[in-house]
């Protein structure tokens, strides 16, 4: 029983320590993310999925450049406050990945701040991709290779659906076209 005591006022001793070491560390961390993202506000993952849905169910004509950047800028704020959660459950997840009551407990919240991060950067990558064919389109060439670059570069590597053709692999063939190498193949899947 004094063992148990003992080890129990020993760890709070040592969190306590612990913290009040990294106390400024994590005062001049908080300060410095209210300074980045002071003029911003607080994102709202729901919202920014339900104007993604409204601006891309629009034929890409009536979608403006406008309303397209302000799409990838919001939807990765977004995805970068989920980020902030889910790093948390991530690190806790990969600790203990091992015992099942740790995948079958934290597993599904998890997953779900995965899911929703991704579908965020979904909206993202697909709001640079359409800026890219809008400027191929206005012939600002160069302009759409980047924007295609950044829906290339931020997209997953490769699709977990369907013939594995997603957004990495969409800008990829815009790239290429856009360079006059078209015939080069694209990787899909590993296999």
């Amino acid at each position: 029983m004094y063992k148990f005591i003992i080890v129990a006022i020993s760890i709070f001793v040592l969190s306590s320590t612990s913290y009040a070491d990294g106390k400024e560390d994590y005062e001049k961390a908080r300060l410095e993310q209210i300074k980045k993202w002071g003029g911003e506000g607080i994102p709202k993952p729901e919202k920014v999925a339900a104007d993604a849905k409204s601006l891309f169910s629009k034929p890409l004509a009536e979608q403006t450049e406008e309303e397209l950047k302000k799409m990838a800028k919001t939807a990765n704020i977004s995805a970068n406050f989920v980020g902030y959660i889910l790093e948390e459950y991530s690190s806790y997840y990969s600790d203990n990945y091992r015992y099942d009551f740790i995948q079958e407990k934290v597993g599904p919240y998890h997953d779900k701040y995965v899911q929703l991060s991704n579908d965020l950067k979904d909206y993202r990558n697909k709001a640079y991709f359409n800026l890219g064919k809008k400027m191929k389109e206005s012939g600002k060439e160069l302009e759409a290779f980047f924007y295609y670059k950044d829906a290339f570069s931020l997209a997953s590597f490769t699709e977990s659906e369907g013939e594995h053709k997603g957004m990495r692999y969409l800008a990829e063939q815009e790239m290429k076209a856009l360079m006059g190498i078209s015939e080069m193949g694209s990787f899909v899947y590993w296999k």
